[in-house]
């Protein structure tokens, strides 16, 4: 994921009133901490959201973004991290590359189109942005793609002949190894950049008991968009669960019937409840998700289904196994085991150039 942070920048946005630079890696040639797409957001008072280094560029990328906030122009700044002297950037950094990064004063033109980002984000939707570029990577425009199943919308923008026949490409092979970042070959001299912004994971828990607490709070807080499910409106609910996103009352079959699944979901079982798992496992099972887990041994699971086998896409026992004990620390091997699988080379979509 190379931008754990744009929901938090977007969050920013959406209710600022001060005047903002987003701050962008373009392209990394050799090594470097973050890598291509990640983004932070400079505010005209100095506070600054997300990072772009171990820290070791952001104060200057502070005083160089007083320039973008007097002209309002974009510029692109080149960081040499490959130097160990006492005067480079790379001095103790433990990077190895040159980094190329992007300033853009946050106009009302780029603010409209960060908060339709937003939007189509928050439904689900993932977003490919193009910026196109001159030859030393100074910004020339915008664009944005949203995804809706297997047809890429855009507005009445045109892009390049180049541009287009590199994406119809990449999306006729479903090349999920293209990275984010500057493109360009013998086939097209024009250098743009392409990143992908993907929605939010959704986190489908199904149990609201006390165990259940840091296991919400830990995923949250790692960027997952929370979704709990129970029978017990007194324990599923914001004053219990201030960081989960939405809640679903009801039974087993009347809960799955709301979520309206997909293969890019997180399922966590855990309502300590024999009969109501085996309903929930018993509709699950056959689904086609990303990741299904259940808490519990592995005897527990095999009477859930009967004395059948353990099938593979079910993790049970649920969790990395770091020996955890209490539910701090199973809640711990859980988001584990959930970062694992969400950064395995899985594709997230047909389209897929990049992740964010």
């Amino acid at each position: 994921m190379g931008n754990e942070n744009v929901h938090q920048i977007l969050d920013v946005i959406q209710h600022s009133t001060k005047n903002n630079v987003l701050a962008t890696i373009l392209h990394v040639e050799g090594t470097a901490y973050l890598k291509e797409g990640t983004m932070m957001l400079i505010q005209e008072d100095g506070f600054q959201v997300g990072m772009l280094s171990a820290g070791c560029l952001e104060n200057d990328l502070a005083i160089r973004s007083k320039e973008v906030f007097i002209n309002g122009r974009p510029i692109t700044i080149t960081y040499d991290m490959s130097e160990e002297t006492d005067i480079s950037w790379g001095q103790g950094a433990g990077c190895n590359g040159v980094i190329y990064i992007l300033l853009e004063f946050l106009d009302q033109e780029l603010k409209e189109n960060m908060l339709n980002l937003k939007e189509v984000l928050d439904q689900g939707i993932p977003i490919l942005h193009i910026k196109t570029l001159t030859e030393d990577f100074k910004l020339e425009n915008n664009y944005y793609y949203s995804f809706e199943g297997d047809t890429l919308i855009t507005s009445d923008v045109d892009l390049t002949l180049e541009i287009r026949s590199y994406l119809h490409h990449n999306q006729a092979e479903s090349n999920p190894s293209q990275k984010s970042g500057v493109h360009k070959s013998d086939h097209f001299p024009i250098p743009f950049y392409t990143h992908i912004f993907s929605p939010k994971p959704r986190l489908i828990i199904f149990g609201a008991g006390p165990d259940v607490k840091p296991l919400v709070s830990l995923a949250a807080l790692t960027g997952f968009s929370i979704t709990l499910c129970d029978w017990r409106t007194e324990f599923c609910n914001k004053e219990q669960f201030p960081l989960a996103n939405e809640f679903i009352i009801g039974f087993p079959k009347e809960m799955t019937n709301k979520l309206n699944l997909n293969s890019q979901d997180y399922v966590v079982i855990m309502t300590h409840h024999f009969q109501r798992d085996q309903e929930i496992l018993s509709t699950l099972i056959h689904q086609h998700l990303r990741y299904l887990g259940i808490l519990g041994p592995r005897i527990r699971t095999e009477k859930l289904l009967n004395h059948k086998s353990i099938p593979p896409s079910l993790r049970s026992p649920i969790g990395l196994f770091i020996g955890a004990k209490g539910p701090q620390e199973i809640a711990i091997s859980i988001v584990a085991e959930l970062i694992q699988c969400l950064r395995s080379p899985f594709p997230q979509n047909k389209f897929e150039l990049g992740n964010s």
